[in-house]
């Protein structure tokens, strides 16, 4: 570089000495003699060397404008030419392509990085949100897009749909705090576990907050609780049961045989009597240990729902079914039944024995719930809802429940009706956390009640 600057430097200081020789020149031609035309040709000598020599000293200016502005507007895509350069500006121009190519390659890596991550964001199956401190807020991932079921927002008030708990808690974000929320979506409300980190990027500070979805972990380790208790519990009992209802049978068998004795013999009255009293008591004992040996039976069914075996079932098809098995009884107890898909070839994943046994729980639910209704209706319905997954409702025009009922309608051995043993509608969760799903349940606004099946997409 230094011989290719000595170059240059020489090339200006010979420019300069010719320059200086033409105005010399030019000035004796001009008091010494009366050529004119001379005179005239040696000035317009003088100017273009003038002009070349002022050319050459602004063009690394011209060129080094040229490079900031590429730089500014990320242009790096210019060369710096090599015509009519001597070998001074060889050195000049390779290292001018050797910045730009650098550039070049160091936006090339940062726009691959950008992409790479933006990727990676965007893939992450938990919601994300950007929060700046006066309340602007924005959706940074594809999943934050699908929860909300928007595309963008602008202000943390465009959430309001979801919930006070959300906007609550959105409002007064702090960093690394954990915080379990309700957020209503899709006209179900959910757990949410948020979590959030300050960030700031160029002196502007901002949060951003993670929502992860843990209804159905929750759900799941509600279930496997409940199991584990009703596992240990009709263990016990069916330790304890067995042998009595064993010995209260043989019991009873023997006492059949001594009352027909008894009857052949000739015994005072007082004692048949007696041996009435005792066979009666006897036979008691051994009826209840067999409704009890069923009672318990019953229950050992919530910890035996079996893995699904998935099969593609049209839920027009299903809902034909339904309306065949109560048809029946529905006309027998004036309840109207009926049922509507949309689309018409509406499809399920799932397997047909058990997603069966959950509706007909419901159904049979319902059924008990409009007895004694006017005009009493069940409808069964099918849709896809704003997530992209299918939904069968099953609602009834009933009395509805109140509010801590819905709370509790799914614990197991919870029951409403006299008679009821409470493992329906708990059975009816398990099959649907079996598929990956979700059951809740609800107060019609027009009256009655509706439980929604979601299998998710």
């Amino acid at each position: 570089m230094s011989y290719n600057f000595s170059r240059m430097a020489l090339n200006v200081a010979v420019r300069l000495i010719l320059l200086c020789v033409t105005l010399f020149v030019l000035v004796w031609v001009l008091y010494s003699s009366e050529k004119h035309a001379v005179a005239v040709i040696l000035l317009t000598g003088a100017v273009v060397q003038f002009w070349s020599l002022l050319t050459k000293l602004t063009q690394s200016e011209r060129e080094m404008i040229s490079f900031l502005e590429a730089i500014q507007f990320s242009d790096f895509s210019q060369k710096l030419g090599r015509k009519g350069f001597g070998s001074s500006k060889v050195g000049l121009a390779e290292a001018y392509d050797k910045v730009m190519g650098k550039f070049k390659d160091d936006r090339s890596k940062h726009e691959k990085q950008g992409r790479y991550f933006h990727a990676l964001i965007d893939h992450i199956p938990v919601a994300l949100l950007s929060i700046t401190e006066n309340q602007n807020a924005s959706l940074l991932n594809n999943a934050a897009k699908k929860l909300f079921g928007l595309s963008h927002i602008h202000r943390i008030s465009d959430l309001t749909a979801f919930g006070p708990s959300l906007l609550y808690e959105l409002n007064h974000v702090r960093a690394g705090r954990k915080r379990l929320i309700r957020l209503r979506h899709n006209n179900e409300e959910l757990k949410f576990s948020l979590a959030s980190t300050k960030i700031i990027i160029d002196g502007v500070s901002s949060h951003v907050v993670s929502l992860h979805n843990i209804q159905s972990e929750l759900d799941t380790t509600q279930v496997e609780a409940w199991q584990d208790l009703v596992h240990v519990l009709t263990h016990e009992l069916m330790n304890s049961l067995t042998p009595v209802a064993s010995l209260s049978s043989s019991m009873n068998m023997l006492m059949e045989d001594i009352s027909a004795k008894a009857a052949q013999e000739n015994i005072s009255d007082e004692f048949t009597d007696m041996l009435g009293d005792l066979q009666d008591g006897i036979g008691a004992i051994s009826r209840r240990s067999g409704h009890l040996d069923s009672f318990v039976s019953n229950y050992r069914k919530m910890t035996k729902v079996p893995p699904p075996d998935y099969q593609h079932l049209k839920v027009a098809t299903i809902f034909e079914t339904m309306i065949q098995l109560f048809e029946e009884r529905c006309t027998a107890e004036n309840i109207t039944l009926r049922s509507h898909v949309s689309p018409p070839s509406l499809m399920l994943n799932a397997d047909p024995q058990l997603i069966d046994q959950a509706i007909i729980n419901l159904v049979k639910n319902a059924v008990e719930a409009v007895r004694d209704t006017p005009e009493a209706c069940i409808t069964l319905k099918a849709y896809i809802d704003h997530g992209s997954n299918s939904v069968i409702e099953i609602s009834n025009n009933g009395t509805g429940l109140e509010e801590d009922m819905l709370q509790r309608i799914f614990v197991p051995f919870f029951t409403t009706k006299k008679e009821g043993s409470g493992i329906g509608l708990s059975l009816t969760r398990q099959i649907m956390l079996a598929h990956h799903g979700s059951i809740n349940c609800h107060n019609a606004p027009e009256g009655g009640l509706y439980f929604r099946l979601i299998f998710r997409k």
